[in-house]
């Protein structure tokens, strides 16, 4: 358990955004597509891995001083750095094996390289500066849905992309506000840059953007299900209860606001996140 913990295997909860665009285009039920999603979610997933193993060696000492980093597996000393930079061989092993298998095709690689490559550059720079810390964390999620649209080859609409944008900053701006208000600005750079009312704004215009976005792609008829004849505009209400259910969980949480602990740990956003997903793929493949 100590080595997925090390991988954050709980995380890869946010690598399913990469099915989103064969989901909405209908392709799933296409096998060769649904492979190379799930292809691409392994890959993209041992990929995410590889960077948490990497920021935890590196952040080792200030992890140790952490009320809540200080019990992950290497700051507390549960794993050795030994053992974790073996794990990240096996890690790099499995993902060319995975590609030598596809022939290196460029739409496996692009995608989970330049994830990589922004992630080091946060790990190394980039966290440190207020705003530019939190586009470089939105901008992983922005590149999961790209990276779905690139494995099912096909397009996707802008108010998808507007969409997952002010999702992913309304998060980034939810784990800085509680980051801020649990533990101050010493406990990270760019927080020094930040106020509790402005981050309260922020979360505010984001969440309103993301609902006017999303509504917006269920409106436009010239989207791929629109043209299917297929109607999303009743998922907007469900929509609006699953975005203000977060909002209440950042606001009143005692927790630093990160995304995978928020929608694990609260059985009502659990129910209305499955309830989201079920009742649009059976809207979509089944009805």
């Amino acid at each position: 358990m100590k080595y997925f913990a090390l991988m954050r295997v709980k995380h890869y909860i946010k690598n399913l955004i990469i099915f989103l665009p064969a989901m909405l285009t209908l392709s799933l039920k296409n096998w060769q597509i649904l492979a190379a999603n799930v292809k691409g979610f392994i890959i993209f997933s041992l990929s995410a891995s590889i960077i948490y193993i990497f920021n935890d060696i590196k952040d080792f000492e200030s992890d140790r001083k952490h009320p809540l980093k200080s019990s992950r597996p290497i700051a507390s000393g549960k794993v050795s750095f030994s053992e974790a930079k073996f794990i990240i061989f096996l890690l790099v092993c499995a993902i060319i094996a995975l590609l030598w298998s596809e022939s290196f095709r460029a739409k496996y690689i692009l995608w989970p390289l330049i994830y990589i490559i922004i992630n080091i550059l946060y790990s190394a720079y980039l966290k440190n500066f207020p705003l530019i810390d939190v586009a470089a964390l939105s901008s992983c999620y922005v590149i999961r849905l790209w990276y779905g649209a690139a494995l099912t080859e096909c397009g996707i609409s802008n108010w998808m992309s507007l969409t997952m944008i002010s999702v992913s900053f309304f998060m980034g701006f939810g784990k800085r506000r509680n980051e801020l208000i649990q533990y101050g600005k010493s406990m990270r750079k760019s927080l020094k840059g930040y106020s509790a009312n402005f981050l309260d704004k922020s979360l505010q215009i984001m969440l309103t953007s993301s609902i006017i976005f999303y509504s917006l792609m269920c409106a436009d008829e010239k989207t791929f299900v629109a043209r299917a004849g297929i109607n999303l505009l009743w998922t907007v209400p469900f929509v609006i209860v699953i975005c203000l259910r977060y909002l209440m969980l950042v606001e009143n949480a005692a927790s630093d606001g990160d995304p995978t602990s928020i929608i694990l740990h609260d059985k009502i956003l659990i129910i209305l996140c499955f309830g989201y997903i079920f009742s649009v793929g059976a809207r979509l493949y089944f009805v």
